[in-house]
Formats: structure tokens, sequence, C-alpha cells
């Protein structure tokens, strides 16, 4: 699968969104690997010329939005084939001003096919908000991506808040940040660090079993 990333970069940059979506489907691999070593690798590609200056912002916003849009029509159509719903939820969400968001919908389009009932907030929410959001659904679960570094602060203060919640959700942290920094110190002791989906799809799938065992919904 190793070179079809740069092809799907390549159709990515096109804002060729059939081509995209075609070569998504056509793997023949499960959808950690089409996160990861698809997606993933493309949207890093993208974010590479951006950083040489050769493609413009508007090139690299046009990769973003496809890579969105194929991502929401792939993760749709393993949703409508999942049977297996345990009904634990789990809410994910992007810290305030962070605008990147793709990685946090491929992390809750990884939960969805594992039978979570997601909630996606989106980027940019305000602690406010997520506050109240949560207080409102009760998840399990509440899922923080952070990529920049100047919001570290913010990511601390997020997690202090939802830790203290009362019904003690599990707080989960993840995003580029993770995978290039120690964010332990920034994070609460009851708060799980993913460097990579990964490391979330096995926290997953040990998640499914406790579900299983305990018979919880």
């Amino acid at each position: 699968m190793n070179s079809k990333w740069e092809e799907l970069s390549r159709y990515l940059l096109e804002g060729d969104e059939q081509k995209a979506y075609d070569l998504l489907i056509r793997e023949e691999a499960n959808s950690l690997s089409i996160y990861t070593e698809l997606l993933t690798k493309a949207m890093q590609h993208v974010g590479h010329l951006w950083e040489t200056n050769q493609i413009t912002v508007a090139d690299e916003h046009l990769a973003t939005s496809i890579c969105d849009f194929i991502l929401s029509q792939y993760s749709f159509s393993k949703r409508a084939l999942n049977e297996h719903k345990h009904g634990k939820r789990m809410m994910f969400l992007c810290l305030e001003q962070e605008q990147h968001m793709l990685g946090a919908k491929m992390a809750a389009a990884l939960a969805t096919e594992k039978g979570w009932n997601v909630r996606q907030l989106g980027a940019d929410l305000p602690l406010e908000y997520t506050i109240d959001s949560a207080k409102k659904w009760r998840p399990e679960v509440i899922g923080i991506s952070a990529t920049l570094p100047y919001r570290l602060p913010a990511l601390t203060e997020y997690i202090k808040k939802l830790e203290e919640l009362t019904w003690n959700p599990k707080v989960i942290v993840g995003g580029r940040l993770a995978s290039v920094y120690d964010l332990r110190p920034y994070c609460g002791k009851k708060t799980t660090i993913f460097t990579n989906l990964y490391e979330l799809n096995d926290w997953l799938d040990k998640e499914q079993g406790r579900v299983n065992v305990d018979g919880a919904s």
C-alpha cells in the first residue's frame, strides 16, 4: 500500500474526489490500514508540500476538503455494515482554536466501526460547550485531539475539568502533538494518551472485551 498514498495525495490535490474514493475502496485492507497507511500518509505528504512552499494554502485546503469527504463516505459505508453495537458512548472534539480534525474523525470512525455510539463535535470547541455537551450526553469516554503546541495550557485545563465530572468518564488524548511531544506533564493521572491510531485500536479492542464480559450497555 506504500505507493498508494502518493497516488492518493495527487488525487486530493487535483480535487478529484471520485478517483480518490475509488482508490480507497479498491484497497483490500482493513479500516485501520486505510486510515494510517493511506489517508494519514497522503495528508502528511500534502502538509510537507505546503510547508516547503511547493503548493499554496488553497491547494492544501482543497486536499483537506477532499480527504474529509472521502473519509466520511468510507466511514459511513463501514457503519452501515456494523451489526455489533454495544451502546457505550464516546465523544470526540478538538480544542478551541484547533482546526485540524481529520485525525479525530478517523478515531471516531474507528470507534464507531467497533460498536461505540459516537458523537463527533468537530473542530474549535470551547471548554464551556465541551463540558455542557458532556453533561447532557454523559459519555463513558471523551477523546480530545491536540495539534498546536501553544494550546498545551488549554489541553491541561480541558482535562482537569473533564476529570472532575461526577460520573468519571475516561479521558483520552491523541493528535499530532501526542506523536511528537511527551504530553504526560500536561495531562491528569487518569488520562490515556495515544501517539497513533494503532494504539487507540488496541485500547478499543480491550475496552470491547470489557464490554462483552461485563454486559455493559
